[in-house]
């Protein structure tokens, strides 16, 4: 029997962050497929408490997926400070790690949890570090590794950017590096859960700046590898810059040939709808909406079919963006109309949404480097759960004004601007009208097209012209 735990619902949105960092694998039933094992040592400094009695330390691991706090494996350290836990899970992914003593949370990590995998951690306890480093397991080794590198390349991307230096060749040459490292822990970690989500974003935050091995790595991409869609999403913009329309939509349709079930098949087609609306070509996506509907026509994907319709109506690139009054998390009233004369980021998304979670680092440290400058941020969360919203904002110092939408998805606020995945994004130019439209990873190119409407490169220009 799973226990519950109880937290506060600041510790309890932590815990959602984590599990939101997954995003592939899940299984909605209650049942564990996954087993994997944690040893360790927990002790305490000498200078704190002498007594060399380490009992005590309550080591869990969790799961919130179903809005739950469910407890996959428990165990208490004896006198020596040593435990064995056994972990039992509903999919492969990473769990919050959580250590606690005399009913006091110590430190929040992360344990990836896979099949037959087990590892170690030893610790002394008040930590040096951020939290517990779990040794002896590929699984975690490469969840580290991929960790570490975004981390690191996040900070450089936000350094240039505060420095307001905005040199386009040092940031191409970041990204080239940050995506050979993560694409490499394919081999350092083979068939590993850090290594499949490395290969992803290896793949994605080279949109824009190498194209020709953006294609080429997402076509060595197997066709059940776990984010597919996203990797196809990215390699399909890119082909059309490369080679065409033509053979953007040929990209995109050798992958779903591939497809290994029809949940891909369909989100494929999508794209397929996609790439012929950012083309403007109405008549080819209206056809491959309606082959869309009729494949899957009892699934959400008859809906956004009909969406697709109504965004090449009203939401296209130099359109007027529609207007809009909403309700703020302070109280405010906020009217799109009035940020006339700064560019605005309308950005929706869920706080468990994997991509957004995945992204989150990056998006705070990007937008607070841009508060010194006409820039907005309309951040609009379209979970229908207030508290999980509430939980979201509590305590965290996030950029932006905050909306939740009415009616979630199906509200007004998202139907406006026919949102159906997360993230959604609008940039919108100083003169309100839409310039670009991002679905999915997209915080690279969002960069640097914020980049560009601010000016923020012409630094860059003036201390080339003057070599």
């Amino acid at each position: 029997m799973r226990k519950k735990a109880q937290f506060s619902a600041f510790a309890a949105f932590i815990v959602l962050v984590l599990l939101a960092a997954t995003g592939c694998g899940r299984d909605s039933g209650d049942e564990a497929k996954v087993h994997g094992r944690l040893e360790g040592v927990l002790t305490v400094n000498p200078a704190v408490d002498s007594t060399r009695d380490y009992s005590g330390f309550e080591v869990l691991v969790i799961d919130n997926t179903s809005g739950d706090v469910d407890t996959l494996g428990m165990a208490v350290t004896d006198s020596a400070g040593a435990f064995a836990l056994d972990v039992r899970a509903p999919y492969r992914g990473v769990f919050p790690l959580i250590v606690s003593r005399n009913d006091v949370m110590l430190t929040l990590s992360e344990l990836v949890v896979a099949d037959g995998d087990s590892g170690f951690v030893r610790a002394e306890f008040p930590l040096r570090g951020p939290g517990l480093i779990v040794r002896g397991s590929a699984e975690n080794g490469a969840w580290m590794a991929y960790r570490n590198a975004k981390d690191q390349h996040n900070k450089v991307l936000v350094d240039v950017m505060k420095n307001r230096d905005y040199d386009q060749e040092l940031i191409a040459r970041v990204i080239r590096q940050t995506s050979n490292m993560m694409w490499s822990l394919r081999k350092t970690y083979p068939n590993t859960f850090g290594s499949a989500l490395a290969a992803t974003e290896a793949v994605v935050m080279l949109d824009g700046w190498d194209d020709a091995l953006l294609v080429a790595r997402a076509r060595e991409l197997p066709p059940d590898h776990p984010n597919l869609v996203e990797v196809v999403r990215a390699a399909r913009r890119a082909e059309a810059r490369l080679a065409g329309q033509e053979a953007a939509l040929a990209l995109v349709r050798a992958f779903q040939a591939k497809a290994p079930d029809e949940e891909t098949w369909v989100a494929l087609q999508s794209e397929i709808v996609l790439a012929h609306i950012d083309s403007l070509e109405q008549r080819e996506a209206l056809e491959a909406a309606q082959t869309l509907a009729a494949r899957a026509p009892d699934s959400r994907w008859a809906h956004w079919s009909e969406r697709a319709i109504y965004e090449l109506e009203n939401l296209m690139p130099g359109m007027p963006a529609p207007g809009f009054a909403a309700t703020d998390v302070e109280g405010r009233t906020v009217r799109l109309d009035s940020l006339r004369g700064r560019v605005v980021l309308l950005e929706y998304y869920a706080p468990k949404n994997p991509i957004f979670q995945r992204e989150l680092g990056l998006r705070n440290q990007l937008f607070r480097a841009l508060e010194p400058f006409p820039f907005t941020v309309l951040s609009i969360s379209v979970d229908p759960d207030t508290l999980v919203n509430e939980a979201f904002l509590e305590g965290r110092d996030l950029p932006g004004v905050h909306i939740f939408a009415e009616g979630g998805l199906e509200g007004p606020l998202a139907r406006l601007y026919n949102v159906n995945l997360l993230p959604t994004r609008f940039l919108i130019n100083q003169s309100g009208r839409i310039v670009s439209k991002y679905v999915g990873s997209a915080m690279t190119p969002l960069q640097i097209q914020i980049a560009d409407l601010l000016n923020l490169r012409r630094t860059a220009r003036a201390s080339a012209s003057t070599r």
